[in-house]
């Protein structure tokens, strides 16, 4: 097993993730419990004025394709993580899938930059919560994106 493998990041309660990087100024780091975040974290978030979560990640040397840019599919990973955490919260805590996530890439983001996103939860069923959020750098939109997530034990 190497230095990097998952399971070496395993042990109880929140994983530890796989770099010790500082949080952007006024984010706090989130416990990862998942041990693919853990792998390509730390994430962060911070809870503004009027209740709005935003979380975000500083892109590094993992994160980056040849180029420099970041990789699309780090980009689908932190939005699949904090949009599920959004209909978690919609759900009151309750487990929830990923049944499908859609996502537009509108300008690139690099090596250092610090993205963050912001999630909302637009609409629900007993089953199913359909999110959306949009994720910057500064004050550029990077990306948007669009999910539905299956509560688990609910038809």
């Amino acid at each position: 097993m190497t230095e990097t493998s998952p399971k070496t990041l395993r042990g109880p309660g929140p994983l530890k993730p796989l770099i010790d990087a500082p949080a952007p100024e006024g984010f706090t780091p989130v416990d990862l419990f998942d041990p693919f975040e853990a792998f390509v974290g730390p994430f962060f978030e911070r809870i503004e004025e009027d209740g709005t979560r935003v979380s975000a990640f500083r892109i590094d040397e993992r994160h980056v394709r040849e180029d420099g840019t970041v990789h699309e599919g780090m980009m689908l990973t932190f939005a699949d993580a904090f949009m599920g955490g959004t209909a978690w919260r919609a759900k009151n805590d309750r487990p929830c899938v990923t049944l499908s996530l859609q996502a537009s890439i509108l300008a690139d983001a690099k090596l250092d930059d610090v993205v963050t996103c912001r999630a909302r939860a637009d609409h629900q069923t007993r089953a199913i919560v359909f999110v959306s959020a949009s994720f910057w750098v500064g004050e550029d939109k990077v990306m948007t994106a669009t999910s539905l997530f299956k509560v688990l034990g609910e038809r």
